[in-house]
């Protein structure tokens, strides 16, 4: 008996594995999204479709027309491609042409923030920040020169990264002591006491980044 047109090849899925796209405008909006992601994940982790097809279990042909737009995958054969490129399900429905947490500022520019180590002379200079969502992200460039003061006793929430562009200072965290130089790099829980105890090359300036996830009323 001759094979019928939809029927699936042996050891392929059958046709659970994908539902036509309807002529809905809604539809084809996710349809396009989650082509344009499956094939941008694909490409960028450097393999080929037809391996893609055979580690998800669907067929190549089915994996292009998915690719193409021209098909739209069922939630069972986004979790298989969702599973052979090492992504979350919920990956493929993120819309990268409709996302703007994008902040650029030239060099030199920012703005000058007032924190509370301000009062000791260090000046913090904001270079971006987060536009949405629930991660609050503050990068600085600090600056300490010869008006400035030792502080070693600051605390805050979150996480804090420190990187050394200039200068030399002995910075503390908690009970330990650190000589920084330029190329030096700190990743630490901020709720410890930390902060530089010794300036001991003016100016020094350094790359300051807050983490710290949004409260909401």
């Amino acid at each position: 008996m001759p094979k019928s047109q939809n029927q699936p090849s042996a050891g392929e899925s059958p046709d659970i594995e994908v539902a036509e796209k309807q002529p809905d405008p809604a539809v084809e909006k996710v349809s396009r999204a989650l082509s344009a992601q499956i094939h941008a994940f694909r490409t960028s982790a450097g393999i080929a479709s037809g391996t893609l097809a055979k580690m998800a279990g669907i067929s190549h042909s089915m994996l292009s027309r998915i690719e193409k737009g021209t098909a739209t995958p069922s939630i069972e054969t986004l979790t298989r491609l969702a599973n052979a490129l090492g992504k979350p399900v919920s990956r493929f429905f993120v819309d990268q042409s409709e996302r703007h947490d994008c902040s650029f500022v030239p060099a030199g520019q920012g703005v000058t923030v007032d924190r509370e180590g301000s009062s000791y002379g260090h000046i913090y200079r904001l270079i971006g920040h987060v536009l949405s969502g629930n991660l609050s992200v503050e990068p600085y460039v600090v600056t300490l020169d010869e008006k400035s003061q030792p502080w070693s006793t600051h605390q805050t929430t979150g996480i804090q990264f420190l990187h050394v562009l200039e200068g030399k200072m002995r910075y503390r965290y908690a009970n330990r002591l650190y000589d920084l130089k330029p190329g030096d790099s700190l990743l630490f829980d901020p709720n410890a006491a930390h902060g530089p105890e010794e300036i001991e090359s003016v100016p020094v300036r350094f790359l300051a980044v807050f983490f710290n996830i949004r409260e909401y009323s």
